[in-house]
């Protein structure tokens, strides 16, 4: 495949193969945008997944506690009940007593939580085996630590990379104008890399959360379109073809027709922009703007013929 220029150059082996690697690709990313939901919706209290969801996953919230951004985001599914929520929340609203939490609170997170969140499990998710582990997470919600983002980043990096990597080598086969491809190549890339630093951007200023968002967003319609256009034109060369010559076709008697028009527009401004031209040219304020730049003019020769008769020559 080393010497292949388009997809019409491979076999229908090689064709099997790419269409099912792009395909698991791009079912990848619709579950990758069901992770991005059910990990952040909910953070701001609201349902569904907003700006301010993504902003408080990076940022935080002062004005709740790692504890209840848990439990009213990605973990609210885990607790039984609304009541059992309700319980967890109005014991961090009254100060996080002990007493109240071993009668009200701690039943609840042997129930439902314990099965990931202790050391048994062998997960890196914060333990809530005791009082002590648990009274920490009530403190303000200051977002994601700086590790945290570190450790995801690198994984996002080497990951992704490869994908878009491999995406783009088939892509290559497309025939489509070259200033489109090398552009449709390189926005995934960038897009990366503009996401994982907004993290952190985000981290320090919630407005950056936008960023996040945009990036994010351009990363997968830049995936998805090579996605779709090399299955495209793997298996439907001749259609791709046709309509490709439907369009020059168009582009060109659309463009034959508007010459005339365009001719005239053109023609027409530049009448006009000449007719602005001389008018502004004899205006009075063009004649004195004239007069006192001859004046200026006359001002500097004067001097210089004035010095250089007297032999200061270095010292005009």
């Amino acid at each position: 495949m080393a010497n292949c220029q388009r997809f019409n150059d491979i076999s229908v082996s090689e064709r099997i193969l790419n269409t099912l690697f792009l395909l698991s690709i791009g079912l990848g990313y619709l579950f990758s945008l069901g992770q991005v939901f059910f990990t952040h919706q909910g953070r701001d209290g609201q349902a569904g997944l907003s700006i301010a969801d993504i902003a408080i996953a990076y940022h935080g919230s002062p004005e709740q506690t790692r504890l209840a951004a848990a439990i009213n985001g990605p973990m609210a599914g885990n607790l039984k009940s609304t009541e059992d929520k309700s319980a967890i929340l109005d014991w961090i609203a009254s100060g996080a007593p002990q007493a109240l939490y071993e009668t009200q609170v701690a039943p609840i997170l042997q129930r439902d939580c314990l099965a990931c969140h202790s050391p048994a499990s062998g997960l890196k998710v914060p333990p809530l085996t005791s009082y002590e582990q648990v009274v920490k997470l009530t403190e303000s919600d200051r977002g994601a630590s700086i590790p945290s983002l570190v450790r995801v980043s690198h994984i996002h990096l080497f990951g992704i990379a490869f994908i878009l990597f491999f995406v783009g080598k088939l892509f290559i086969l497309c025939d489509i104008p070259v200033w489109l491809k090398r552009l449709t190549i390189g926005i995934p890339f960038m897009s990366m890399l503009t996401d994982i630093f907004a993290w952190y951007l985000t981290r320090e200023t919630p407005a950056f959360a936008y960023l996040l968002v945009l990036s994010g967003g351009l990363l997968g319609l830049s995936l998805n379109f090579q996605i779709g256009l090399s299955l495209y034109q793997m298996w439907l060369p001749q259609a791709w073809d046709r309509r490709l010559q439907g369009y020059a076709a168009h582009v060109l008697a659309s463009a034959t027709a508007m010459r005339p028009l365009i001719w005239a527009r053109c023609k027409a401004g530049l009448v006009g922009v000449s007719a602005l031209l001389l008018e502004v040219a004899r205006s009075e304020q063009m004649q004195y703007i004239q007069d006192e730049m001859k004046k200026v003019g006359g001002n500097i020769l004067g001097t210089l013929k004035k010095r250089l008769s007297s032999g200061n020559r270095w010292f005009l």
